[in-house]
């Protein structure tokens, strides 16, 4: 039906060419080395059976092989966006999808002509109808372009054109699905599998008694591509089944998925030719059961306190560890201050990065574990941050602030706000992080959306505070503590250098995600932060001074990300592996090769330890070349959406991920975030028993 659509809407528009010339009416957009790739054409007529309302389109001619993107596009793209001006419109009307692979991911549009139309009422007094199109036209690579188009209402009826646009409404109206029951076809959803994981069986059903020449006397799946195409993100097919009784599809849906089942079916139909039905079914929301729920809140509450033995949290515990020392001799209600406070800023960051999470994904990005890492600004603010606490533990400035209600406890008590901003810097810092459990939970969270994703992320948070909550509101657990004296000053000092440590490492970050010069140009605001920090401290006596120098501070790093300049440093993959793509994956598989995928990032301190301590040894290394594997890194360290599906695709939010292929399996085998080496060699050697049978069998014949 397609190839025929696009050879009669082109025969038409030649035929109607003199009446739709008129320059508002049609525009070209996407421009490729100066060439467009995608012609726009406005088409309105009046609806017959109504004289209040037009049949408006626009008709779109992407260049040969470019394509367009269905209201669903699928793994990746934008949808094509209409926005009607002059008229109040009625719902797109889309014809149905085709598939699209791209670089392994599945997406839904249009290669040939199409025509995306609306009903529209015209406002009164209108004398013009005008729409706004943002569409997103690709190939090997993808080109955005904004249109807007205008018709003159008065030039509408007794058009020219107008028998020339009824005869191309006509023939996108054939391209539209249909209701199920107007073909004859009846279909069902019911639950299916587990109460917990999301799954609906979708059955279609023909019409027995009908004659042989009936689309739905016989039909099947069409082969070489999707059944269904899902109408909202959240809902993929499994598997499909065709039998004598119908044709049955087991769907996944993710658990913030609407509670609904749209999207268009496409059938083969008995008389030999595709039907699209338009599927719309009202199910039952996806129950997650309340057990599988409290077991994922227990996972994040231990992943959160296995946080605090993790290298990217051990300075703040120096830090926490002073604190703690001094709380042995402390009055309990300062006590209780103290772990609230810690306990408050890292229940605020984590609300904050759960509030950062579900806006980036509202607006259509999806994020990942860790994400922040992977900006620039990010680190600057990080650094600053670091380099300012650790001057305060030098003893270049104080933060004595005491709240009211600890006023008589003495002069001499520990800041609560001291304690809050140490809990936002322990989950700045914990963030690149995947402890064990930890990641289980935070994919569960980012699959579900919405309520779980705050619920996780405060349930790390509690995790990660219990230990110095527990101590701060049970005193007699301090006294098995050190006693505070004048030893604690002295290690305060040396707990900054835990701190300038830390930036170290987010100044090499820096250097890996954005270049040498983004080095040079953060190690330089660092030198600045410095200055001004020693300038705050010495303005003690002066309140309104030192409150001027902290302004200056504050406005010196929210500048700073627009004066570092960052460059495209990608980040280099070792020697003994080579970057992992989707489609070199898939080829060492067809070739019967064994294969471990390593999904790392250089922030993540915890992949580099197991590249350092497992990866890396002797034993790994003898098992991976024993058993002829190849090794493919998928670095994160910069933002990569192929990577980022990936991870979520086996309920992972960030890394590090480790996969092991053997051939013939149909699934990889998953090893834990913390490796050891009897655990990965023993993942490897099942592989390496083989090829030395193998061998041994070639030997003997």
């Amino acid at each position: 039906m397609k190839p025929i659509l696009s050879a009669l809407c082109g025969l038409v528009l030649c035929l109607a060419a003199p009446a739709l010339a008129a320059p508002a009416e049609y525009a070209q957009g996407a421009l490729d080395d100066g060439e467009p790739r995608v012609e726009a054409r406005l088409l309105v007529h009046p609806d017959r059976t109504d004289a209040a309302t037009l049949r408006a389109g626009v008709l779109f001619t992407p260049d040969p092989g470019w394509h367009l993107y269905w209201k669903n596009p699928g793994d990746t793209g934008l949808p094509t966006q209409l926005a009607w001006r002059g008229g109040e419109a009625g719902p797109l009307r889309w014809p149905a999808p085709s598939a699209f692979d791209e670089d392994g991911l599945l997406t839904y549009g249009y290669e040939g002509t199409v025509l995306i139309s609306s009903e529209i009422r015209p406002a009164a007094g209108a004398e013009t109808l005008a729409v706004d199109v943002d569409v997103l036209v690709c190939r090997h690579s993808c080109i955005p372009a904004k249109l807007s188009l205008e018709r003159s209402l008065g030039a509408v009826y007794g058009s020219p054109a107008s028998d020339a646009v009824r005869r191309l409404f006509a023939l996108h109206d054939e391209t539209l699905p249909r209701e199920p029951s107007a073909l004859g076809f009846r279909v069902e959803a019911a639950p299916g599998g587990a109460e917990a994981d999301g799954r609906v069986t979708l059955a279609v059903a023909g019409c027995p008694g009908r004659a042989p020449e009936t689309p739905c006397a016989s039909f099947a799946a069409l082969g070489g591509g999707p059944a269904f195409f899902p109408a909202e993100a959240g809902l993929r097919v499994l598997k499909t089944a065709a039998s004598a009784a119908g044709l049955t599809l087991e769907l996944e849906r993710e658990a913030d998925a609407p509670a609904r089942i749209a999207g268009v079916l496409a059938l083969l139909g008995g008389d030999g030719r595709i039907h699209h039905l338009e599927v719309e079914l009202a199910t039952g929301a996806p129950s997650v059961a309340a057990g599988r729920m409290l077991g994922m809140l227990a996972l994040a509450v231990l992943g959160g306190l296995l946080l605090n033995l993790m290298p990217c949290v051990l300075p703040v515990l120096a830090l926490k560890a002073f604190a703690v020392a001094e709380l042995a001799g402390s009055h309990r209600r300062e006590a209780l201050a103290q772990g609230a406070a810690y306990t408050a800023g890292i229940l605020a960051s984590m609300l904050a990065l759960a509030a950062v999470v579900l806006s980036l994904r509202a607006a259509g990005s999806e994020v990942g574990w860790g994400f922040q890492f992977q900006s620039p600004g990010f680190l600057v603010f990080v650094s600053a941050l670091c380099v300012a606490f650790a001057l305060n533990l030098f003893g270049v400035f104080e933060i004595g602030f005491v709240p009211s209600g600890l006023a008589g406890v003495g002069a001499e008590a520990v800041g609560a706000r001291r304690s809050f901003f140490e809990g936002l810097l322990a989950v700045i810092l914990a963030t690149p992080c995947s402890a064990p459990f930890l990641g289980t939970a935070v994919g569960f969270a980012f699959a579900s959306g919405g309520v779980f994703v705050v619920a996780i992320f405060l349930a790390i948070g509690l995790g990660l505070a219990s230990p110095f909550l527990l101590i701060s509101a049970f005193p007699p657990a301090a006294r098995w503590l050190p006693r505070s004296g004048a030893w604690m000053v002295e290690l305060r000092s040396y707990l900054g250098f835990a701190l300038l440590a830390t930036v170290i490492w987010l100044v090499w970050v820096m250097g890996r995600s954005a270049g040498p010069d983004a080095v040079a140009g953060l190690l330089a605001l660092l030198l600045a932060v410095a200055l001004v920090v020693r300038v705050f401290g010495r303005l003690e006596e002066r309140p309104a001074l030192r409150g001027a120098v902290l302004a200056a501070g504050v406005a010196l790093v929210a500048a700073a990300p627009n004066w570092i300049h960052s460059e495209s440093a990608a980040t280099t993959v070792s020697e003994q592996r080579a970057a992992w793509q989707p489609a070199e994956l898939e080829r060492l598989r067809a070739e019967g090769r064994p294969v471990l995928v390593v999904f790392t990032a250089d922030w993540c301190l915890t992949c580099k330890v197991n590249e350092q301590t497992v990866l890396e040894s002797e034993a790994v290394r003898s098992a991976l070349q024993a058993g002829g594997f190849t090794v493919l890194e998928a670095d994160w360290t910069r933002r990569d959406e192929t990577i980022r599906r990936e991870l979520a695709r086996f309920g992972k939010a960030g890394v590090p991920l480790y996969l092991v292929y053997q051939p013939g399996a149909a699934e990889p085998q998953v090893l834990p975030e913390l490796l050891s080496v009897e655990r990965v060699v023993t993942a490897l050697e099942v592989r390496e028993r083989d090829h030395a049978q193998g061998t041994g069998e070639a030997d003997a014949s």
